[in-house]
This record gives C-alpha cells, sequence and structure tokens, in this order.
C-alpha cells in the first residue's frame, strides 16, 4: 500500500489512492447481522424514552402522525453512511477527509462538542440503580448516584478493555439493551388495561397528519404550544433515530463488522485479550469486474436490509414508549422531564402492581440507558484515532506545533461553550490539551490504531468520573442538542457530495459504487427537512 502522503494536513485532502482487491464475498446476512441493532440499541437511550414520552404527555397525540416520517429519514442517512465504508473500508469521517481536509477538520470538531460532557451520559442509568437498590445506605441520593456513576463508568471501561474485539463488546451490550427494551415496554403496554383501553385513539392519530400552513414539511404546532419546547421538539426529531454525529457510529459498526471492503481492514481488538490485526491508513476499493459487481449488489442489498431493521425497531420502540406515557401520564395532567418521566410511570406502576412493577420500569429506563456510555465511548475513541491514524499520521513532524494548531482549533470550539461553570472550564483547559498532546504523540511515535483508541476510551472514562463532581455547562448541553440538528444537516449535504460526486471520481469501480437517483433524491429530501428544522428552531427563538 501506498503510505507517502505528500498532501497538505489544511489546505489539502485524503488523497492516497486505495489499495485494490476483489470483493469480499457476502455469507449470507445471519453471518454480519449487527449494525442495525446497535444503531437501534443507540437510538432508544434519549427521543424515546424521554423526547417523545415528554411531548405525549404533554401535547397528546398532536405530533404523532410524523414520527414514522421522521424515523424513516433516518433510514436514508444511515445507508450513505454505510455506502461509503462498504465500498472502501473507510470510516465516513475519512471520506470527509477526502473532501478536503479543512472540512475533516470541522467535522471533527463538531464531534468533540457532542462528547464533551461525557458524565451525563451514565447519569440517568444511575439514578434508576439508585431508586431500585438505595445502596450505599445511609447516603444521600445526590451521594448515591454518584456512587453508581462512577461505579458504572469503572464498570464499562474493565468490559471494553477485557473484551477481545471492541465491536463485539458494544454489539452485545446494545443488542441485550435493545432486545430488553423493545420487548420490556411492549409487555409493559400489554399488561396495562389503562393503556391498552386507548390503543384506538392512539394509532389512529397517525392518520392525522398536521402540517404548518407556512412551510408544509414541518408540523404545525398545538394551540398551547409553549415556545420554550421548540428546543424539545427539534431535539425528538433529531432523536427520533440515533441522530446528528450519533448516527455516523453506523459506519464504524459496518467496518468492524466486516461488510463488504471492510472485510480487508482489521478490527480493533483488546491490548489485555485480543489478538492485534493490521489495520492500513487507507481503505480498499474493488475493480467493475462482473464478479465484483454482482457480490457489491448483494452487500448492498444487506445494507438496505440492516439498516431498515434497526429503524423500524427503533420507531416500534418509540411507539410502546409513547403509547404508555399517552395511557398513563396524558390523562393524570403530568408531564414529567427527562429521567422523571420513567420514575413517575415507575410509581404508577407500584400502585397497580406493587413494588415489582416499579422495579420493572425502572430497569427498563436502565436497560435503555446504560448502554449509552459504551457507545458514546467506543465512537468518540474512534473518531479520534481516525484523525490521529489517518489525518496526521505521517503528516506532522513537530509535537509543540501540532498540539498548539489542534489546541487552538478546539479550543475555539469548547471553552466559550462552558463558561459559567469554571471548574468545568478548567477541566476543558487540560482535557483539550491531553487530547491534542494524545493525538499529536501518537501520529509522530506511529502508534497502531488499538493503542489510540484504548488511550482515549480511558481519558474518556477518566474525564467521565471527574465530570461527575462538577457542575455541568449548561450553554454546552443546550447547545448540543440543537447542533445535532444541524450537524445532521450538515453531514447529509456532505454525504451527497462524498457518494455521488467524491466517491465515483476516486474508486476505481466508477459509478458503479455511485447511489440511485431514487437514493439521491430521498437523501436530499432528507437533508431539505433537516435544514428547514434548523432553521425554523433560529427563527422561534429569535422571535
Amino acid at each position: 500500500m501506498a503510505e507517502e502522503k505528500k498532501s497538505h494536513i489544511i489546505f489539502g485532502r485524503l488523497d492516497i489512492p486505495f489499495e485494490v482487491k476483489d470483493v469480499a464475498k457476502f455469507p449470507g446476512y445471519a453471518a454480519v447481522f449487527g449494525p442495525g441493532i446497535i444503531w437501534a440499541g443507540l437510538s432508544q437511550g434519549s427521543g424515546e424514552l424521554i423526547w417523545w414520552p415528554y411531548l405525549v404527555s404533554k401535547y397528546g397525540l398532536w405530533f404523532m402522525a410524523w414520527m414514522p416520517i421522521w424515523a424513516i429519514l433516518q433510514w436514508w442517512y444511515n445507508q450513505e453512511l454505510g455506502r461509503y465504508t462498504l465500498a472502501t473500508g473507510e470510516s465516513v469521517y475519512d471520506g470527509f477527509m477526502r473532501i478536503h481536509f479543512i472540512w475533516g477538520w470541522v467535522c471533527f470538531a463538531f464531534a468533540v462538542i457532542m462528547f464533551s460532557w461525557v458524565g451525563g451520559y451514565q447519569g440517568a442509568a444511575a439514578s434508576a440503580m439508585t431508586a431500585i437498590t438505595k445502596f450505599p445506605p445511609g447516603w444521600d441520593t445526590k451521594s448515591q448516584v454518584r456512587f453508581w456513576m462512577v461505579l458504572l463508568n469503572i464498570i464499562t471501561w474493565l468490559i471494553v478493555m477485557f473484551g477481545p474485539v471492541a465491536y463485539r463488546v458494544v454489539e452485545v451490550i446494545e443488542t441485550l439493551a435493545a432486545i430488553a427494551s423493545f420487548f420490556g415496554m411492549l409487555a409493559a403496554v400489554l399488561a396495562t388495561p389503562e393503556v391498552l383501553a386507548v390503543g384506538g385513539k392512539f394509532f389512529a392519530s397517525f392518520l392525522s397528519l398536521k402540517v404548518n400552513p407556512a412551510i408544509p414539511i414541518l408540523p404545525k404546532v398545538p394551540p398551547n404550544w409553549d415556545v420554550a419546547d421548540t428546543a424539545v421538539l427539534i431535539t425528538s426529531i433529531t432523536y427520533t433515530g440515533a441522530g446528528g454525529i450519533w448516527n455516523t457510529g453506523y459506519s464504524f459498526w459496518v467496518r468492524d463488522g466486516n461488510w463488504g471492503q471492510a472485510a480487508h481492514v482489521g478490527r480493533v481488538t483488546s491490548p489485555l485479550t485480543g489478538k492485534p490485526e493490521a489495520i492500513p491508513s487507507v481503505g480498499v476499493a474493488f475493480e467493475a469486474t462482473p464478479e465484483n459487481i454482482a457480490e457489491w449488489k448483494k452487500w448492498v442489498r444487506t445494507l438496505w436490509l440492516d439498516n431498515l431493521f434497526g429503524v423500524l425497531f427503533n420507531m416500534f420502540t418509540i411507539v410502546w414508549t409513547a403509547w404508555l406515557s399517552y395511557g398513563i401520564l396524558h390523562p393524570a395532567g403530568l408531564t414529567p422531564k427527562g429521567w422523571q418521566l420513567v420514575t413517575v410511570q415507575g410509581e404508577w406502576f407500584a400502585k397497580a402492581f406493587g413494588e415489582p412493577g416499579r422495579i420493572v420500569m425502572l430497569l427498563l429506563g436502565f436497560f435503555f440507558l446504560f448502554d449509552i456510555q459504551f457507545t458514546a465511548g467506543d465512537l468518540m475513541s474512534r473518531i479520534v484515532s481516525d484523525y490521529a491514524y489517518v489525518g496526521l499520521k505521517g503528516r506532522v513532524k513537530s509535537i509543540p506545533k501540532t498540539v498548539i494548531l489542534m489546541y487552538i482549533w478546539l479550543a475555539i470550539f469548547i471553552l466559550p461553550l462552558s463558561i459559567g461553570a469554571p471548574a468545568t472550564f478548567a477541566l476543558y483547559v487540560v482535557y483539550l490539551f491531553v487530547v491534542s498532546l494524545l493525538m499529536a504523540y501518537s501520529a509522530i511515535h506511529d502508534w497502531e490504531y488499538r493503542k489510540i483508541y484504548y488511550s482515549f476510551f480511558t481519558l474518556f472514562i477518566i474525564v467521565g468520573c471527574i465530570q461527575i463532581f462538577l457542575k455541568s455547562p449548561a450553554t454546552l448541553i443546550l447547545s448540543t442538542g440543537i447542533l445535532n440538528m444541524a450537524v445532521q444537516a450538515i453531514f447529509c449535504t456532505s454525504l451527497l457530495v462524498l457518494n455521488w460526486y467524491v466517491l465515483p471520481k476516486i474508486h476505481p469501480a466508477g459509478k458503479e459504487v455511485r447511489p440511485s437517483w431514487i437514493t439521491f433524491i430521498l437523501l436530499l429530501f432528507s437533508t431539505i427537512m433537516w435544514w428547514y428544522c434548523t432553521a425554523w428552531y433560529i427563527q422561534v427563538r429569535l422571535g
């Protein structure tokens, strides 16, 4: 493989040609099943458990007809994320660097913002365990939650470090979480007469699409609409799926699942229990021979199927949680926020089914949320590893200069958002320096991919444990929820450029790897939808 790197780290683009090998033989769907359900499991952590039930409990069924539309729009986004990896064995972030390095580094900054407040991901799961166990005894609730947050972070680190293959760890955890959440909530619905009694009205609402008269691709808001809930609605739209940056994990899971040309690329394996696998700095393409095209089409059809499975699995989970909220919370006029949605329903189940009912509901909430830390740490570690291993390696010679440039770039995006929380601001000053130093040092000293990955995953967990004891930066948390909608629009636009224009020019198979016109149009529609939603939110907030 050609390793000479001539392009400028800022003003050039990733231009190393692909290695060329035949398309990997398709082994059957059962052998590669995984990325779709991982995506579904991740998606269940916020929109499905928190935001959609909140909207239903407060506004009834006003928005439900829009939910399947927003869910299906995630399909085209995922499909093109997976297509690039299927054709090249590279992550989509490598593709963004092939568009241009400046664009690649902008996308990297978006990712760092999204994963900056890592301590919060275990908060709700820890709250569930505190409510169930009341452990440690004698401690106040806040201290108990912090204890469980630290413990869950340590458990997360140990599982990932000792799991032989990082992807398999995430796959198992997310699959268990997705199945427990899906069937647990379905069982809760079926076991509750009050919920079943409103089933007819609930499902009839899917046929009542209330359209914004000014912008038909946006929903009309109800008469009692609270403008402050605009951010909730936008977040619900984005998280009718994983959302924004989170969706890009699908590209990595396709890669480590050995799909298509990724079968020629090694996986991330544990330095403690796994055997090292070679991970090249650039991907592997194929020529347009009849045999290769036949195999390629099998992989693409499987990508469609796997992606559809994840979208539908996630969509029906939203149906169960929204139905439960409509049957229990809405009639009582209860509109609790965040984790309170589950605890309130847990108390209702305690009245109906006794203490076991409350515990079951809290356990379901735990399964919804515990898995997020695994996937967040895995995804951020992969993104950092890609930029250090592919973007910096072989292109930088000075650690101080590289650290300074990286630090300034990241600080511009992150530090202003943490103003108002002095201790957190101080932590981020140090954190961004360590990230920059780790990336520069690993690139110059030729670290292997997995060494970068596990080093950053460890840093991710350490920072998460520290953040538990700090004041959360409200500006950052609010910004990330809205930023993800903008990122979804930006990344969809990037995929239109990458897969329709750039990929056919640099791939030996040319137009054979380009999406069809139908796919292009559907992704274009999705992109317009995300841009309109972003603009609408800005307009509403500015008055």
